[in-house]
């Protein structure tokens, strides 16, 4: 069967102990022993570590909407294709929080519903 991991992960996976999350943001792999604490919100932090190991954060591009500014939504370091103000973990759940209302992330992480 193939590996369908990124080469990244392989990478980081080989290099460091087994049972570490790993996950990507801005370019840098993180490495955590636990996912983030069961409630934590983007902005006051700059990352989330979900369950799965994956790394939430905001990216470079943003939109304006009427009365603030809505930044795209990165997992791993690859854009999810929606923007947000703000970004949850609660519960084990990734919420996405803006223009749009509240989208949350699939347990599978591949979709946004």
């Amino acid at each position: 069967m193939q590996d369908t991991k990124p080469a990244w992960l392989r990478e980081a996976e080989s290099k460091y102990e087994r049972g570490l999350l790993l996950g990507r943001a801005l370019g840098e792999v993180y490495r955590r022993e636990n996912p983030s604490e069961p409630y934590v919100s983007i902005p006051p932090a700059f990352m989330i570590t979900d369950h799965d190991g994956a790394t939430w954060t905001f990216g470079h591009e943003y939109r304006e909407t009427r009365w603030s500014f809505e930044m795209n939504v990165l997992r791993n370091d690859v854009n999810v294709g929606q923007f947000a103000e703000k970004i949850e973990f609660r519960g084990g759940k990734v919420y996405l929080y803006g223009r749009d209302g509240r989208r949350v992330a699939s347990r599978s992480r591949r979709h946004i519903l």
